[in-house]
């Protein structure tokens, strides 16, 4: 199993007071999301990380390096073009990525049993596992749809009206052959064009539902929701 973080789409970056700042970089408990992220990777047994960012990428290498400090190692991409995150995925080369790829992308905070995702992922034939959550009201987040056996059979335009919809976590297992439903060029997204693409064709993807923490901190207000509760976590 190898580890993607991606982090170089169009908001890479978070306003906080007057600076624009990388979102691997915001502060959370004191501590970079980033290294949140190394800390529940490293829980999983992951210690491995491939890291693709954009043109803020100097931050974060300063900061982390080669990760050793960490207990990691971290391996820098930098994407100058936007290509999507399947793209990113993608340029990387099929024969660089072993069987299994765990991809995620830099803006989620996550908190849910990874091992027992990464179990379902090997017990199951899909040419990927896409953590899932319950949805919440007028979040935005893609929707997907199960049939018999956690079987992906739709992901239906957000509101959905079906009572068996759940939302999308962008944190996903790939299989290497998934990367045959990516175009060479333009820019693509996994959960737009590639998984959907894929379900259409008839392979196999499946749905892992989550219990635990799976948010997406991609906007100040949800940054400061998780600040504060984390804070109160730590206090209790």
């Amino acid at each position: 199993m190898s580890v993607i973080i991606l982090a170089g789409g169009n908001a890479e970056c978070m306003r906080l007071g007057e600076d624009y700042v990388p979102k691997l970089m915001i502060p959370i408990g004191g501590k970079p999301l980033l290294e949140h992220h190394i800390e529940w990777l490293k829980a999983a047994g992951q210690d491995s990380i491939r890291l693709c960012l954009g043109v803020n990428a100097d931050a974060v290498r300063s900061h982390f390096s080669d990760g050793s400090a960490w207990g990691v190692r971290l391996q820098y991409l930098v994407y100058q073009n936007r290509i999507g995150n399947a793209g990113m995925v993608k340029s990387l080369g099929a024969a660089s990525l072993p069987d299994d790829t765990l991809v995620l992308l830099g803006d989620v905070w996550a908190r849910f049993d990874l091992a027992k995702m990464f179990e379902f992922h090997r017990s199951h034939a899909g040419l990927a596992t896409l953590a899932l959550r319950k949805p919440v009201k007028d979040d935005g987040a893609q929707t997907v749809v199960m049939g018999p056996s956690r079987r992906v059979v739709s992901f239906p335009d957000y509101p959905s009206d079906d009572p068996e919809a759940m939302a999308a976590v962008p944190v996903w297992i790939i299989r290497r052959a998934l990367l045959h439903h990516v175009p060479d060029e333009g820019p693509c997204s996994f959960l737009k064009d590639v998984f959907p693409a894929a379900v259409r064709a008839g392979h196999e993807l499946y749905g892992f539902p989550v219990a635990g923490e799976a948010l997406d901190i991609g906007t100040p207000e949800r940054l400061d929701q998780l600040s504060r509760r984390y804070a109160k976590s730590l206090a209790a």
